[in-house]
């Protein structure tokens, strides 16, 4: 049986869904395919932290997609719950960055006053006023209070909802996808649908790769997986996000607190490991060592989808017409995830894109597939 969309999008993360909702805005006709449950894999299993950015001084695409998302969460959520009448938790709580030696922390600060960030530089009393019960080994840090964050389960409700909302056909746990070159085009069938949309757009996080070598097409982006734990308290030690080098605890307001995270290239396994999340626990009793004594919720497992600079792959598929992808955001998926779809939105829609796509075009590093 035929059924007809103006865009089919296969993979139903972050970046799917917020593609579609931008698009069905705009009064498009979308088709969202999964091979499960929406928003359940690296989507869902994130910590949600989103680092604040300047686009008057963005100069590399980290910095560009990161200072325009961040430009449009605090509206992007507004929209959200009023269409869907859930709260995905978006809110600024700052985000405290310490270290070991004088070094790396001022090479941070550096880096963020380069980009034109507000930031400040703390010494040891003033470390301990965000985060009382520090431990004494750090005696430096910076603080970001523009930093903010959102809960993953949540926002990807409020979204999923809002999409429907808008009339977007979600489509769940469909298998055997089939993705067949046409000359210049695609043509997409499963067992009991053949889906008739003009353009297609892959953002199967780290299994859009396996998708292209359907199409002749090698894109290297692939599973790293990242395993957090989750720890309750009765009253929270500290309110702002706390990073060590690429390491994090985001507290949220009901006293759970995600550590994070791992960086395994374990392939497309998904679990724990005891090595895994007992090295997060030795991380956050070594920051605050109170913690030693916070309750072990539960703990999982996601599959990032990275590429080998670490930055997504956005716009068509060279020797098509209508393909289009967006993957390979590895840690930053769901920060960077309004700007991307927007990007893609306009792409689909014969739309020049409001930033240059330089250093995320496909053609840096795709080639031709063995397959």
């Amino acid at each position: 049986m035929q059924h007809g969309s103006d865009i089919l999008i296969i993979g139903g993360g972050v970046v799917g869904l917020t593609t579609a909702f931008r698009l069905a805005g705009q009064g498009v006709s979308v088709t969202v395919v999964d091979r499960q449950r929406v928003g359940s894999e690296a989507s869902w299993a994130g910590a949600g932290m989103l680092p604040p950015g300047n686009s008057v001084t963005a100069a590399t695409p980290d910095a560009r997609l990161r200072s325009w998302s961040y430009d449009m969460w605090d509206t992007f959520s507004a929209e959200l719950r009023e269409l869907s009448g859930i709260d995905n938790g978006y809110r600024k709580c700052g985000a405290v960055e310490v270290g070991t030696d004088d070094a790396t922390v001022e090479s941070q600060i550096k880096q963020w006053q380069t980009e034109g960030l507000d930031c400040d530089t703390l010494d040891r009393g003033m470390l301990e006023r965000y985060v009382p019960g520090l431990h004494p080994q750090f005696q430096r840090g910076a603080f970001l209070p523009e930093f903010a964050q959102v809960r993953n389960p949540r926002h990807l409700k409020a979204l999923t909802a809002a999409c429907q909302s808008l009339g977007v056909e979600i489509l769940e746990c469909v298998d055997c996808l089939s993705i067949c070159a046409k000359g210049s085009a695609v043509e997409v069938t499963s067992p009991s649908r053949h889906f008739g949309a003009d353009r297609v757009c892959l953002t199967a996080g780290a299994w859009t790769g396996q998708l292209m070598k359907s199409l002749g097409v090698g894109l290297p982006v692939s599973p790293v997986r990242g395993q957090i734990a989750q720890l309750r308290v009765n009253q929270l030690p500290f309110s702002c996000v706390i990073e060590q080098g690429r390491r994090y605890m985001v507290p949220r307001a009901d006293g759970l607190i995600l550590v994070g995270s791992t960086e395994e290239h374990a392939g497309f396994e998904k679990r724990n490991t005891s090595e895994g999340i007992s090295g997060l626990l030795a991380f956050a009793q070594s920051i605050v060592p109170e913690l030693r004594s916070a309750e072990v919720v539960r703990c999982w497992a996601g599959l990032r989808p990275g590429s080998p600079d670490e930055l997504p792959f956005l716009g068509p598929v060279p020797g098509y017409d209508n393909v289009f992808v967006g993957a390979g955001h590895y840690r930053s998926g769901l920060q960077m995830s309004p700007a991307t779809a927007t990007v893609l939105a306009d792409l689909m829609l014969g739309r020049a894109p409001a930033i240059s796509l330089d250093g995320l075009d496909l053609t840096r590093t795709t080639r031709p597939s063995a397959v």
